[in-house]
């Protein structure tokens, strides 16, 4: 796993990873008397009271001193001294959340549940800020955030250029901010889906729902997302033994409800229709496998592009090992320079932004970024293409575009040297993305991925242009390893 600073670690671990066992649980019709020794023989702080197997309420140290000695009967249920209803924290849930709603209610530490609601680990605030935090702190209270509150996905997004500008200033690398950013995205959709599930259950559809997983596609899929992806996502639910019309029914409902509230959130619909309310990303994992046989046994361009949109995906919502279903028999259509030979037919139109002459090939036709340079889709974009061919032949399994180039280097497909610089011109060229992408946020400019490479410095203008040159050169061997049927 790739090493992040305290501050990402914060922001992109979970809160299960956290969480501390200084706790009993017991029964709310449980007496006090009883409670409190079982608290003083097993030696922990807290007390978790439950009701019919899910959290009701706590007693803490504080409680007991303030509380507790004052009653006469210690014979008492505990529902008498027990703080309810309790706030807590889903498992799955980032660390940042736990603090954040630690600070606002002033709690020093908050239980922590499960799905099924019942209580799993504590949360201590002394220990959860045991990172470096300096400044960003401020960020932690700004995205502080309830739990069925689109309002709030709306904050966690817009709070998103404010926390990249303090990461910037803390020279963190771009990496673990792109990685921060998707993550971030990541809650809002688990949140998104979740506003949309209460919403659409009360339809009443379907009687049972069955097993499903909601995922993200592209620079989310990667974890390498910027400050304004669009939507690419998609559904794998269970085969069903209901009538499949009506269970597709359920889910396209669903999705049409939360890619309306992720669009709310400026997490805008994709304007190629890369959404789970396409039935085309919409399917029960067998209809998805089918659907994966026939783009790779009869690859035309169109579905050459389909698979290509599909490979980078994660799954953000639901049963995991849906996705992890789906993936293994993506990558076992996959083998074979037939295939991978479509594939590049697919992306051979991108191409760095560089000159046969070492000049930056600038916008000519759209109007609104003419002279510009498209740092996106003539730099990033054609080098995570070819090192995602390059791993697809080869076996890498690895979703992030730096960690396949560690398993590239590791097969010897590349040297130690073009790791080194490939790694170092993605970071490079995700930095200035960033940096761009904040400086027109802070002046309420669209968010865009051209850049003006006049307002470069000097030297970093001499940078891309050595970067930008090698990934035409790695595009060109892409060409003569996967494309030679086609020239």
């Amino acid at each position: 796993m790739q090493a992040r600073s305290n501050t990402v670690d914060l922001f992109t671990i979970q809160i299960k990873e956290h969480m501390n066992d200084d706790f009993i649980i017991i029964d709310h019709k449980e007496t006090l008397n009883n409670a409190i020794a079982k608290l003083q023989a097993e030696k922990k702080s807290s007390i978790l009271v439950i009701k019919d197997n899910v959290l009701s309420g706590i007693i803490t140290e504080q409680d007991i001193v303030r509380k507790v000695t004052l009653q006469e009967n210690q014979n008492n249920s505990l529902t008498s001294v027990m703080t309810q209803p309790v706030i807590s924290v889903n498992e799955d849930d980032l660390l940042f959340y736990a603090v954040g709603k630690m600070r606002k209610n002033k709690f020093r530490h908050i239980p922590v549940i499960n799905k099924e609601l019942y209580p799993v680990g504590i949360i201590d605030l002394q220990s959860a800020l045991a990172a470096e935090l300096g400044t960003i702190i401020h960020e932690i209270d700004q995205l502080s955030y309830d739990d069925d509150s689109t309002e709030s996905l709306i904050k966690i997004k817009k709070q998103q250029i404010s926390l990249t500008e303090t990461l910037i200033n803390q020279n963190a690398s771009p990496g673990d901010i792109s990685y921060l950013l998707s993550f971030l995205n990541n809650v809002i959709y688990r949140r998104a889906v979740k506003i949309a599930e209460k919403k659409i259950q009360e339809k009443n559809i379907l009687a049972t729902i069955p097993n499903y997983c909601v995922i993200v596609m592209g620079s989310g899929g990667r974890m390498e997302s910027f400050l304004h992806p669009d939507q690419d996502n998609g559904i794998i639910y269970d085969d069903h033994g209901d009538d499949p019309k009506q269970v597709d029914l359920y889910f396209l409902e669903l999705a049409k409800e939360f890619t309306k509230i992720l669009d709310e959130c400026d997490i805008p619909y994709c304007k190629g229709d890369l959404m789970a309310s396409n039935k085309l990303w919409r399917k029960s994992i067998s209809d998805w496998k089918k659907q994966i046989d026939e783009w790779t046994s009869d690859m035309t361009v169109q579905n050459s592009r389909y698979i290509d949109m599909l490979y980078d995906f994660r799954s953000v919502y639901g049963k995991e090992e849906l996705a992890d279903e789906l993936r293994k028999h993506v990558i076992e259509k996959l083998q074979g320079n037939h295939v991978l030979k479509f594939l590049y037919k697919s992306e051979e139109m991108t191409s760095s932004g560089i000159n046969f002459f070492g000049g930056f090939i600038l916008e000519k036709e759209d109007e609104e970024n003419l002279g510009l340079l498209n740092l996106k889709h003539t730099g990033t974009l054609p080098l995570i293409e070819s090192i995602r061919l390059y791993s697809i032949k080869y076996g890498i399994t690895n979703v992030s575009t730096t960690s396949r180039l560690k398993g590239l280097q590791d097969k010897g497909v590349f040297t130690e040297d073009e790791h080194n610089f490939f790694k170092s011109a993605f970071k490079f060229l995700s930095d200035i993305l960033l940096k761009n992408q904040v400086e027109r946020a802070k002046q309420g400019k669209v968010i865009k991925n051209f850049i003006d490479p006049k307002k470069l410095l000097d030297l970093d203008k001499q940078l891309l242009k050595i970067y930008l040159k090698k990934i035409k050169n790695l595009k060109e061997r892409a060409r003569g390893d996967f494309g030679e049927e086609y020239f």
